[in-house]
């Protein structure tokens, strides 16, 4: 069984090893690479359109933290400028979904001094249409680090033909002024295809787009589990057994490629 997770844990690390190198779809300008050295919002990002309320925030493309190439997109709110709640700044840019799985991207929360990043005051964000659909960690008192690999799984109601703004962008979320610099850094934004963008099965443990053997070893290796490990779960009712096995079996050799035919 360890032989097993282990294969399935190798399998997880290779995938994600591709998705790092996955296209930028149609994502202009995704690492910010375009345009060397510039200031929001006297220019703007080739690709992306500048949302910086004048006089609460401000940005530039520096080498503060590139995670991919030597160029990142830096937001900022303006130190002790007057704030209302759900102010925010944004770049975006028109996207097509039709065929995204995930929107991948790097981000860091940092602040210039040992001050903490409290999640209730400022709060890195996902939108599309305008819809914030992704949002930094709001647990615990300091949230500041790297995080890479960030991922959001696109859903069916923007998986149709119709073009779709994605903006990265910086909200505050109190009214008051903020006495210290709270900046966002975001790096290589682009898309995944997996399973020719259909995204995995639930049955699909072991990530390969199909249910197969690999994945009834997996499911077995975690037979009769309480508490369950929630992916094994497929029915949800706090145990792994003959419930979830026939939930697994109604997908025995099915694809996620069949999804779009």
């Amino acid at each position: 069984m360890k032989k097993v997770i282990f294969i399935a844990a190798a399998m997880v690390v290779l995938l994600f090893a591709g998705w790092a190198q996955a296209e930028d779809c149609f994502i202009i300008n995704g690492s910010f690479e375009d345009d060397g050295w510039i200031d929001f919002p006297q220019q703007e990002p080739n690709g992306w359109d500048v949302n910086v309320p004048a006089g609460k925030f401000d940005g530039y493309v520096h080498q503060d933290w590139p995670t991919n190439g030597i160029y990142n997109l830096t937001l900022y709110p303006v130190r002790f400028a007057t704030f209302e709640v759900n102010d925010m700044a944004t770049v975006s840019q028109e996207v097509c979904l039709t065929d995204v799985n995930q929107i991948i991207f790097d981000v860091k929360l940092h602040t210039t001094s040992s001050t903490e990043w409290d999640p209730n005051i400022c709060t890195a964000v996902l939108l599309i249409d305008g819809d914030v659909v992704w949002e930094s960690n709001s647990v615990g008192p300091d949230v500041r680090g790297e995080y890479f690999g960030q991922t959001y799984t696109v859903e069916d109601k923007y998986r149709v033909s119709d073009v779709h703004k994605l903006s990265l962008g910086m909200r505050v979320n109190v009214a008051e002024s903020l006495g210290d610099y709270y900046m966002t850094y975001w790096d290589f934004v682009g898309c995944n295809f997996c399973c020719g963008g259909f995204g995995f099965l639930p049955e699909d443990f072991s990530y390969d787009c199909y249910v197969n053997f690999s994945d009834f070893a997996m499911l077995a290796n975690y037979w009769l589990e309480e508490p369950p490990t929630a992916e094994y779960d497929l029915v949800e009712d706090g145990v792994i057994d003959g419930s979830d096995l026939e939930v697994f079996v109604d997908s025995w050799l099915s694809s996620s490629y069949e999804q779009g035919e």
